[in-house]
């Protein structure tokens, strides 16, 4: 009854283990994403027509312009509600932050730069991981050499235009996992609203861990899928 016992601790310290370890990937991905585009040459965001862009929580002494010169798009709003706009018109975007208190700490600097860039793409990729699918089940200890895995997702242009793009890119996080990611296709062909993505994994997962999949879209942007189960 002891051993059973002790067994059953030993499981139990283990998962929470694996859990706390996933949840410390998600928050690595996130802040990793978050930093994206803060160099000089670099944009702040690179997104799709009609998306939003969370800033987080932002005080309402701040001021924001935003400005898109080639569509005559010029807007002043202020504090949270740079949340809740959605950049509609494909191109380039200036915004402008002021921030109507000083800092005196060093620590205690503005959350952003006074400028920054934001570029706005005429394609928007959005996965659906309610009917993800895998050719086979990932278990540990099993090096696979050709597990697919398919993916529906919508497809817009602005202009519902026929392009070809390269096949955007996908990743697996996990402990002691070691999988190399292709996509099947190499390129798409932006004809059709809904298209299936599908991408083959090779390598193994060594020990009990969750996975997180991390699929990029057409701007780099990465919407994760979570497997919620230990693989085991």
């Amino acid at each position: 009854m002891r051993k059973n016992t002790l067994t059953t601790s030993l499981n139990f310290k283990k998962q929470v283990v694996s859990i706390f370890i996933f949840i410390l990937l998600i928050g690595y991905t996130s802040e990793a994403q978050n930093q994206i585009g803060f160099g000089s040459n670099q944009y702040y965001k690179v997104i799709s027509f009609g998306e939003k862009i969370d800033f987080e929580t932002i005080d309402e002494s701040v001021t924001w312009t935003i400005a898109n010169a080639a569509k005559n798009i010029h807007a002043v709003i202020r504090g949270n509600e740079i949340n809740n706009y959605s950049f509609e018109e494909p191109g380039e975007y200036e915004i402008n932050f002021h921030e109507n208190k000083k800092h005196d700490d060093e620590c205690n600097h503005p959350a952003f730069a006074e400028r920054f860039k934001i570029k706005v793409e005429s394609v928007r990729l959005t996965f659906d991981f309610s009917k993800i699918s895998f050719s086979e089940q990932i278990v540990r200890g099993r090096n696979y050499s050709d597990l697919i895995i398919t993916v529906p997702t919508k497809i817009t242009t602005k202009d519902n235009s026929n392009i070809k793009l390269p096949a955007p890119g996908m990743s697996v996080a996990g402990l002691g996992v070691s999988f190399t990611v292709e996509p099947v296709e190499k390129e798409i062909v932006i004809g059709s609203k809904t298209q299936l993505l599908k991408y083959k994994l090779s390598g193994i997962v060594n020990q009990e861990t969750y996975l997180m999949f991390d699929f990029h879209d057409f701007n780099n942007q990465v919407q994760t899928y979570n497997l919620h189960q230990v693989i085991k």
